[in-house]
């Protein structure tokens, strides 16, 4: 079973072959290049450096969120331009699985994987001899702590907000903690591919058009226009005297345009503060 794992759900961008138990290579790139410059090279390599091929491949993991919306989207496009070239299955990884699965054989300690959300949240999931307790989340970094000043018993941290809120945690946490170190702090594809492994014998492969990532939280740009009232509007109108009356960064509203809103919707309106 020769599987391909796939992270750039962070910072890090790292691809990995792993075979019947062995990871035969793995490549991380966390040098401040996009992930778009770093991915399908290091896959090239990596087939290069092993002597496999990829329509050797039996199917191909790759972390599916939550994290970066871009990150994760690049990712996606990378495994499904493969799998849809070479007819190979995808497996959806929970990147907070996979980070989790970097300290695996650690036993009764309450395993912690958390990304920064941004905006002093993380992403996070805890886990229990390998085991998901509860469900995914973003959540803010000070309702974390409480939470887990809750939970008696040893408490794990790992990922990319350990050092964005390190020192917060150490101020607050109550219950005997540790954290990871540099080896086991990030997203590695190797724990990808292992767990895709799991799931293909599980039977959970999907295609590639039936692939989706798990964002969680929705992305900055859908939240800010839902807070400020705004809606995907298609613009069928421009009006030229309104227009006089704005300023240009007002143009870049849809609320300076007549908008079609769907049948039996009529409003030519114009709010008076403009």
């Amino acid at each position: 079973m020769l599987i391909l794992g796939i992270d750039s759900s962070g910072h890090t961008a790292s691809v990995a072959l792993y075979a019947d138990g062995v990871v035969l290579s793995e490549y991380a790139c966390n040098i401040g290049l996009t992930h778009s410059q770093t991915l399908l090279p290091m896959v090239a390599e990596i087939f290069s450096r092993t002597g496999h091929t990829v329509d050797e491949l039996d199917a191909i993991a790759v972390s599916a969120g939550p994290g970066s919306f871009t990150g994760l989207r690049i990712g996606a496009a990378t495994a499904k331009g493969l799998a849809l070239g070479y007819g190979i299955p995808l497996l959806e990884v929970s990147t907070l699985e996979g980070l989790a699965m970097n300290v695996r054989d650690m036993d009764e300690v309450y395993v912690h994987p958390i990304m920064d959300a941004r905006r002093s949240q993380v992403y996070t999931a805890t886990f229990l001899d390998g085991q998901l307790i509860g469900e995914e989340e973003a959540i803010g970094i000070e309702d974390l702590v409480t939470k887990i000043n809750q939970m008696p018993g040893k408490h794990f941290f790992l990922g990319d907000a350990v050092p964005v809120y390190r020192s917060c945690l150490e101020a607050q946490l109550s219950v005997p903690y540790r954290f990871a170190g540099p080896g086991n702090l990030l997203q590695r594809a190797s724990s990808v591919a292992m767990l895709g492994a799991e799931q293909l014998a599980q039977g959970k492969a999907v295609s590639g058009k039936d692939f989706h990532l798990s964002y969680i939280r929705k992305p900055q740009a859908e939240r800010e226009r839902e807070a400020a009232g705004l809606r995907e509007y298609d613009i069928t109108h421009e009006d030229p005297n309104l227009l006089k009356k704005v300023t240009a960064e007002d143009r870049l509203t849809a609320r300076n345009y007549k908008i079609d809103a769907g049948p039996g919707y009529e409003d030519d309106t114009v709010p008076e503060n403009l």
